[in-house]
């Protein structure tokens, strides 16, 4: 948001043969700096994002005693090392956030991430059983003091002040020539992640269409 110098590509990335073997995957988002922001302005930001449609969320039970943990597991690389945010925001209804890092230790190196979340029992939590976003994920890559300036780990009313809480690194945007990478990106049910899960491409399709 509000970049004054930035220019980058998001692509699609091939994995190489040891790639796929470290990772499990073919293929990767990936994120390529060409001009940097020169600096983060308090007003600037930049994430990826994966918004996940409410009706298929409502086994989560948020706004109830028996809302669930989940656990996001994914592959990330970067010629950047450092502390990143991760955020989990639910839009509808009351607006609610929880702020989450984690750190990429190595530089151009893919590395697995595994983070958990508690569920959300505030009575004002509950995901609107629809078609619209039920929950968003940010993954942050730079952040200005306008939306790191609160950090939170457990559930709360959003405010702009948490949207990348914790968000400490931002050079994959002020660099040129950085990168980052993502794949197996998997959010499910419970407090530890399971192998992921790779589907055919006939049911892929077929769940895709109902968009068509």
């Amino acid at each position: 948001a509000n970049p004054d110098n930035y220019s980058g590509t998001v692509t699609q990335y091939s994995m190489s043969a040891a790639e796929l073997n470290t990772t499990g995957h073919s293929k990767a988002l990936k994120v390529l700096t060409g001009t940097a922001e020169s600096a983060i302005a308090n007003d600037e930001m930049a994430n990826v994002q994966q918004k996940i449609e409410a009706q298929d969320l409502q086994d989560l039970q948020y706004g109830t005693a028996s809302a669930k943990t989940v656990t996001l597991s994914f592959w990330v690389k970067s010629s950047i090392t450092g502390t990143f945010a991760f955020t989990l925001y639910k839009p509808d209804t009351t607006a609610r956030v929880i702020n989450n890092t984690y750190t990429i230790n190595t530089a151009d190196t893919w590395e697995k991430k595994t983070i958990s979340i508690v569920g959300d029992t505030d009575s004002s939590a509950s995901i609107v059983n629809d078609n619209g976003t039920g929950l968003a994920l940010y993954w942050g890559l730079a952040s200005g003091s306008n939306y790191d300036g609160s950090s939170s780990t457990s559930w709360t009313n959003y405010s702009e002040a948490y949207f990348l809480g914790g968000h400490a690194q931002d050079g994959v945007i002020t660099t040129a020539g950085a990168d980052w990478y993502i794949t197996g990106a998997q959010l499910e049910i419970g407090t530890s992640s399971t192998p992921f899960e790779h589907r055919p491409i006939g049911t892929e399709l077929s769940l895709c269409q109902r968009y068509y």
